[in-house]
Order: structure tokens, then sequence, then C-alpha cells
């Protein structure tokens, strides 16, 4: 029956008669970093609560949704971060950790004279 007005950051705070202030700014910045922090924290974990942190980080970021006005491409707008960017690096970083963290190296290696035997597990 009714359905909730869309606003982009510019006329939320237009319609309060000012643009956003240091410590609304300030708001936004520390809701960016808890999420980047999460997303970084718990890339490559294993227990279900840190997981759901990660999976919850990482659909917030990867969506493109401007709708909402707490949405990841709206904060970079206001704090003037390109939100594509961010997103890139992000993902390029992801990739790299589990490129890591799947490199399986020999944890045990027997020289016997010219051959060497490597078990890896």
């Amino acid at each position: 029956m009714f359905e909730p007005d869309t606003l982009l950051p510019e006329q939320f705070f237009t319609l309060l008669g000012r643009k956003p202030i240091q410590g609304e700014k300030r708001l936004l910045l520390a809701m960016l970093e808890d999420a980047v922090h999460c997303f970084q924290t718990y890339v490559l974990a294993k227990k279900p609560h840190e997981r759901r942190l990660f999976q919850e980080a990482e659909e917030w970021i990867d969506s493109t949704d401007t709708h909402w006005f707490f949405s990841f491409e709206n904060i970079c707008d206001i704090l003037g971060i390109h939100p594509g960017r961010l997103r890139g690096a992000l993902q390029q970083w992801k990739f790299q950790q589990l490129a890591v963290a799947v490199d399986v190296r020999p944890l045990v290696s027997v020289d016997l004279g010219e051959k060497v035997l490597a078990q890896a597990v």
C-alpha cells in the first residue's frame, strides 16, 4: 500500500538544509572501515560466525544498489571514494589471499642423493 520514498544522499541533506558535517562523515567512514575490516579479517575464516561477518561485508561491498542511504555506493560517493575502484581492489586482495591459502608446500622433504622425495599434506 505505502511505498518508501527513495532519496539520494544529496537530497537527504538538502532537506535538512545542509551538507553532511564532519561527525556524520565520520560515522559513514566508520561504517565503511568496519566492513573492510570484516572483509579482510574474516576472508579465510572457518567459524560460522566469522564466515557470516565476511559474507555480509562482501555482499554489502559488492552491491551496486543506490536506493538505500547507507549503501556502499552512497557512502563511497559522500566520502569522495570511487566505489568501483575500492571494490576492485578488495576483490583483487581477496583473490591473492585465497591463492596464498591454497598454495600447498611440502611439509617433509627427504634427500636421497640425486632424488628428492616431497610429501605434501
